[in-house]
């Protein structure tokens, strides 16, 4: 009975990872969402977005006990596009800031 539960589970189990859809072919997975370096920077010289330097200042400047960890652009709700710049705090803390490529406005940040 015991070898007989082993066989049906490793049956469930290789069923359910054959319906499992990568999370990269998902286009609403971070890394999906992201632009890379390249994609940032001519956004940046063709003046679509401003260059991520000046959204970090805008961070800083709303944040000035923080420290920069990374920052990346990404396509956010409605495509727009947005920076997110992670800060870390003193006691080690992460914070994540977006703000909006074009305009510098905060959207929105958060703790964890």
């Amino acid at each position: 009975m015991r070898m007989q539960n082993i066989i049906i589970m490793s049956v469930l189990l290789a069923v359910s990872m054959l319906q499992a859809k990568p999370a990269a072919a998902d286009n609403t997975s971070v890394f999906a969402q992201r632009l890379t370096g390249e994609q940032a920077r001519h956004a940046c010289k063709s003046g679509d977005v401003m260059c991520a330097k000046k959204a970090l200042r805008i961070v800083k400047k709303r944040y000035p006990n923080l420290r920069h960890s990374t920052t990346y652009l990404k396509r956010g709700a409605g495509g727009q596009r947005e920076y997110v710049v992670k800060m870390m705090s003193h006691d080690g803390r992460m914070v994540e800031v977006r703000v909006d490529a074009r305009t510098g406005r905060v959207l929105g940040s958060r703790g964890y």
